[in-house]
């Protein structure tokens, strides 16, 4: 009896590993995205990273995931412009209001376009969408260029510039994954 039990338990776990519903076959359509962007240079733990940003990547399918992902970049864009607004507030140096209000400015035009993409992907025009993603991700070099000679502003714009450059390098990786499949 205890040979059949065994014998069935080992069975059972061997027919599990196979089965549709085994982990491998159950992930999700993120995951699916996430582990096949390294052609763009994005890993599989930055791109969960940006998404965990919003609690429906999970369950999205994969024009779900390229729509979320361009309206995480619009949303830490608006974010950026917030910290910006702070630092320029705070602000007494006459010499850092201008590359403040350059940065400031560079990510203020780019929202518009950011929450526009959407429509593209929802029209499967991939490559608009891509374009509009490689024209922000410039935008955190216009704002480098500002402050290139305002260190401590630089310093204190410096995070938030890598930050936005990392989730639109994922969105714009998604953008190319879909236009590709």
């Amino acid at each position: 009896m205890r040979s059949c039990i065994l014998s069935f338990s080992l069975l059972f776990l061997f027919l599990l590993s196979y089965h549709p519903f085994s982990s491998s076959a159950a992930s999700s359509k993120l995951d699916e995205v996430c582990n096949n962007l390294g052609g763009w240079y994005v890993s599989p733990e930055l791109c969960h990273s940006v998404f965990s940003a919003d609690p429906q990547s999970p369950t999205a399918d994969l024009d779900g995931i390229a729509i979320i992902s361009a309206n995480i970049a619009a949303e830490n864009a608006t974010s950026v412009i917030a910290d910006l607004n702070k630092v320029l507030k705070a602000s007494t140096d006459p010499d850092h209001q201008k590359p403040l209000q350059t940065c400031l400015q560079v990510y203020t035009d780019v929202i518009p376009k950011l929450n526009s993409v959407t429509e593209s992907i929802k029209s499967k025009k991939f490559a608009e969408a891509e374009n509009v993603f490689n024209a922000a991700l410039g935008v955190p070099a216009k704002c480098d260029d500002a402050t290139a000679n305002y260190p401590p502003v630089r310093a204190l714009v410096d995070k938030d510039d890598v930050y936005f450059s990392s989730v639109v390098l994922v969105a714009k990786a998604v953008s190319g994954y879909l236009a590709s499949n």
